[in-house]
């Protein structure tokens, strides 16, 4: 829904909003290792502390859950997952979403999903339905720089799922920290229909 979509200038961007939504100067988030290292720099200019957990290789690369719940302390506020990975290129599979949103229930986390290249499945029907869950905050990141291939255009989203009370307050409050920096552009909106619909030839 519409208005479940929160705009930003980037998925950097997008980063920094929801650590500002979800942690204190000190708190924590999980994320995957081996994976780009922008999310090390990304936590700490947020004052927010980046943890690994492991992603294995046994003929396909899949989670290392215990490594997940090893990871996980009373100051851990979020699970970040990118599918498909860079650099690994492994989509998130469903019962790995499964197991994670039982563990985010458990600890009272939220799901933050990179899903910039979601669009670029080799298989169809990769791409697990992160954006359907209703039983835990998730967070679905994309973009134009990857979707249509336009990195300088800057504009990027954040699309909310899971019980109804709780994405509504994560929305109040994002939309105040949204407000306060105000950095997408006008122009870039107003274009973004068009630009999705010609962006098709790209991801073709």
């Amino acid at each position: 829904a519409p208005e479940r979509i929160v705009l930003t200038a980037s998925t950097s961007d997008a980063y920094g909003l929801l650590f500002k939504l979800l942690a204190d100067a000190g708190d924590e988030v999980l994320v995957p290792r081996p994976s780009y290292p922008l999310f090390d720099h990304l936590a700490r200019l947020d004052v927010v502390t980046p943890r690994p957990y492991d992603l294995e290789y046994h003929g396909a690369w899949t989670i290392d859950f215990a490594s997940v719940e090893r990871a996980v302390t009373d100051r851990t506020r979020a699970i970040l997952v990118v599918s498909p990975n860079n650099p690994t290129g492994s989509f998130l599979r469903p019962d790995e979403l499964d197991r994670l949103a039982v563990l985010c229930h458990h600890h009272s986390l939220a799901l933050i999903a990179d899903e910039v290249f979601a669009d670029y499945e080799l298989t169809p029907g990769a791409a697990s339905r992160i954006i359907d869950r209703r039983d835990v905050l998730v967070f679905s990141l994309g973009g134009l720089s990857k979707s249509i291939g336009l990195p300088q255009v800057k504009l990027a989203w954040i699309a909310a799922a899971g019980p109804d009370q709780v994405v509504d307050a994560a929305l109040e409050r994002l939309e105040v920290i949204c407000d306060t920096y105000l950095s997408v552009s006008t122009p870039v909106q107003l274009a973004a229909a068009e630009l999705l619909e010609r962006g098709a030839a790209v991801r073709d």
